[in-house]
């Protein structure tokens, strides 16, 4: 979850983490971001299992950090998925 110093500046944020998260985190299973307010995201990736997701940390971070400058608040939150429906 990222609050945005700025409406603009989450705007860069999605489109840029559109482009750049499938290849940088190819091991995800799913990757789902959720406008939640004009200047906040919430970002939902989904692995394998805890070390694939461990294993991608630094990818993670490295994808960040060119928004760092640019970010409120971010935080980060991890668990099991006890449901995951996709309607086909």
């Amino acid at each position: 979850m990222a609050e945005f110093n700025s409406e603009e500046s989450a705007n860069i944020f999605e489109e840029r983490y559109q482009k750049v998260a499938p290849p940088a985190l190819p091991e995800a299973n799913s990757l789902t971001m959720i406008r939640t307010g004009p200047t906040s995201v919430m970002s939902v990736a989904l692995y394998p299992d805890l070390e694939t997701a461990n294993n991608t940390l630094e990818a993670r971070k490295d994808m960040l950090e060119e928004f760092l400058h640019t970010v409120k608040d971010l935080w980060h939150m991890e668990g099991a998925v006890s449901l995951h429906h996709v309607n086909s």
